[in-house]
């Protein structure tokens, strides 16, 4: 699957437990995830501070985490998925 397919899934699954859709910097989060970058590259081109997309990202990981059953960190992301 490439990027906007992970995050169609990633979304369809995450509506389908929270009965609301990603947001515009989660799915940034998740994108840059995939694409290796580090929290700084995401906040840096997205203008957001590097605490915010850390405090975000913890949060959509732990998210993720509940709905697959599974831990989900940045480190493992794109094999749970």
């Amino acid at each position: 699957m490439d990027i906007p397919q992970i995050l169609q899934f990633v979304d369809e699954a995450v509506y389908a437990s929270t009965g609301k859709h990603l947001n515009d910097l989660q799915r940034r989060i998740i994108a840059g995830i995939l694409k290796g970058q580090k929290y700084a590259d995401v906040s840096e081109t997205y203008g957001y501070s590097t605490q915010h997309v850390k405090k975000v990202s913890h949060e959509l990981l732990q998210m993720l985490s509940d709905i697959f059953g599974e831990q989900v960190k940045k480190s493992n992301l794109e094999s749970v998925l």
